[in-house]
C-alpha cells in the first residue's frame, strides 16, 4: 500500500533526524533548525519548552484519534456495503457513499504529515 510505505519512510526519516540531533546535542555540537516558514504564525517556543512539548503531544493525540475515527467510519461503510443484498440496492449505494467519504478522509489524514513535511522542506 503506497500510503503505508510513505508513512513508514516518513517515520524512518524522522527517527533518523531525532537520533542524529540527540547524538549531536550529546557531543556538544549545534544543529541548525528550520526557520519559521509561516510568517503569520506565532513561534510557540517563546512560551517555554514544556508548553511546546504539551501542544505537540496534544496535536499528535488529536491527529491519531481523527485517524482512528476515520478508520471506524470506513469499516462501518464497508460493513454496510457487505450487508446489502439484491433486494436493497439503495443500502449498497449508501454504504459505498459512506466508505468513499471515510476513505478519502483517512487518506487525507494519513497523508497530512507527508504534505506538511514537503511544504517545510520546500520552504526551508
Amino acid at each position: 500500500m503506497p500510503i503505508l510505505d510513505t508513512a513508514a519512510a516518513h517515520v524512518s526519516v524522522l527517527s533518523h533526524v531525532v537520533t542524529t540531533r540527540a547524538a549531536d546535542n550529546a557531543a556538544g555540537l549545534t544543529t541548525l533548525g528550520i526557520a519559521n516558514p509561516f510568517p503569520g504564525v506565532p513561534d510557540f517556543t517563546s512560551l517555554g519548552g514544556r508548553f511546546t512539548e504539551w501542544w505537540q503531544r496534544l496535536f499528535a493525540v488529536v491527529w491519531g484519534l481523527a485517524i482512528i475515527v476515520a478508520a471506524v467510519y470506513l469499516i462501518m461503510g464497508l460493513v454496510a456495503m457487505a450487508r446489502s443484498d439484491a433486494n436493497n440496492p439503495h443500502a449498497h449505494a449508501e454504504g459505498r457513499k459512506k466508505a468513499t467519504g471515510a476513505g478519502i478522509g483517512l487518506a487525507a489524514l494519513a497523508g497530512f504529515g507527508v504534505l506538511v513535511g514537503a511544504i517545510l522542506a520546500v520552504a526551508g
